[in-house]
């Protein structure tokens, strides 16, 4: 106690002018830059708080104090900040519920959450605070080391406060407007490209539906495959998606040999015991050798009636189709399925990838993945990649193919041919051991 004392107060002295140590119990105290950012501090510990305030203050932050949710309640109620501090243990009502009440800010703010709970809990925290809305949040393990302190500080207060994704005007769509849309081909795929993780070589895409409305513009999938599948138009939209996706592929296997187009496959179309025969027929009817389809399944897709999608998946794998179980880990029954059903490849959900580099839970789970679909000798495909880091990782332990915005978003098929052309591809490069074990907590 009396050494972590002794550091504390040191620390103070060396971020005063004066070289003095300053244990103040200030409610806010200001910055003499004009246009400071703004810091909210919300500490029960009066030496923490002022400790803080004075690594803030150093970097040019106006500092404001709380030392209970109450206090904190009333301030971000009254004023905005762009920065907040939070310690977890603050009493009867704890940091948690804080997290909770910043994620309705909006502005949302910058957040930094101290805790001295255990690396899981810190970790489980922010996965928390961004389900609730704080989009730019990071942690700081107590006992404090105020070098990370003062650099994620810094980090933050070079960025403006994070903006709110804007998901466009509420849009009042019914099963109408699908059957016209139709009817009148509003509806088209993309393609994102798939890339070999090791060396950087384009091997295929996933299929994407989009739907451009002359009325309402670009609509979200999001909006309109659940509308689809609950009006009946999920299959005639997949049809129409798989049919285009195939006449592209035999267009891109001009140009990259062995190339493999994804096109997801609908739960009303998983207990349709007629589709092997329906898509063998369309790539016999097209000229598209089997190989180069890859039909994938969610989990909760295959789960939904277990007989009809073994059934159906496995006189697809005897036709030579390929099927990949999508967004995997995301549901209850993932390794049932994986145990279940002949799937030639695992495709790890976004969710585990973009953040994977951040969080160590995230990324054992990705290395879980890799080892498991490798087990089953399945390829397995990472998507949601959004930085080469990321990529260069992902290569290291052993993951096969990748999809994200680090390598391209989705294109139409005349903008997939002309990227194709210009792609050098790039990573991975020498990722160290010390790196990875970092990542995995190790």
């Amino acid at each position: 106690m009396f050494t972590s004392w002794l550091l504390l107060t040191a620390t103070i002295a060396a971020d005063h002018p004066s070289g003095k140590h300053e244990i103040g119990c200030r409610m806010s105290t200001h910055s003499e830059q004009p246009g400071a950012s703004t810091l909210l501090i919300v500490d029960d510990d009066a030496t923490q708080r002022s400790v803080i305030s004075r690594i803030a203050q150093r970097l040019g932050y106006e500092t404001t104090m709380a030392v209970s949710f109450d206090e904190a309640a009333g301030l971000i109620a009254d004023r905005s900040f762009d920065c907040i501090t939070v310690d977890l243990s603050l009493g009867e009502r704890d940091g948690i519920e804080l997290l909770r009440l910043i994620g309705e800010l909006r502005p949302t703010p910058h957040v930094v959450v101290i805790s001295g709970c255990d690396a899981r809990i810190l970790n489980a925290t922010v996965r928390m605070a961004h389900a609730a809305g704080i989009i730019d949040v990071r942690s700081v393990p107590k006992p404090v080391d105020f070098g990370l302190l003062r650099t994620t500080l810094a980090v933050v207060q070079s960025r403006r406060p994070a903006p709110v994704p804007d998901h466009g005007p509420v849009i009042a769509i019914d099963e109408r407007h699908i059957a016209r849309g139709l009817a009148n081909h509003e509806f088209f795929p993309v393609f994102q490209p798939k890339i070999d993780l090791a060396t950087g070589k384009v091997v295929g895409c996933e299929a994407l539906a989009r739907w451009r409305s002359p009325e309402f513009g670009t609509i979200s999938p999001e909006l309109f495959i659940p509308l689809a599948e609950r009006s009946g138009h999920i299959q005639p939209l997949t049809q129409l998606v798989l049919a285009r996706s195939i006449a592209a592929a035999c267009t891109f296997t001009g140009l990259i040999p062995d190339f493999v187009v994804a096109v997801n496959l609908s739960a009303t179309l998983l207990t349709d015991l007629s589709i092997p025969k329906y898509v063998r027929g369309l790539l016999a009817d097209m000229g598209l050798p089997p190989s180069s389809l890859m039909l994938e399944v969610t989990e909760s897709t295959a789960m939904s009636d277990v007989s009809r999608a073994i059934d159906i998946i496995l006189r697809l794998r005897l036709k030579g189709i390929g099927v990949s179980i999508d967004d995997f880990g995301t549901g209850y029954s993932s390794l049932s399925a994986l145990a279940r059903m002949p799937f030639s490849e695992l495709k790890i959900d976004r969710s585990f990838v973009r953040h994977c580099q951040t969080d160590p839970d995230l990324w054992k789970i990705v290395r879980g993945c890799v080892a498991i679909g490798h087990e089953f000798n399945m390829k397995v495909v990472a998507e949601g990649i959004e930085d080469e880091d990321t990529w260069r990782a992902l290569a290291a332990v052993g993951c096969d193919l990748g999809q994200g915005f680090a390598i391209s978003a989705g294109l139409t098929e005349q903008d997939f041919f002309d990227w194709a052309a210009r792609w050098q591809g790039h990573p991975p490069q020498s990722h160290s051991r010390d790196a990875r074990n970092r990542r995995s907590g190790a």
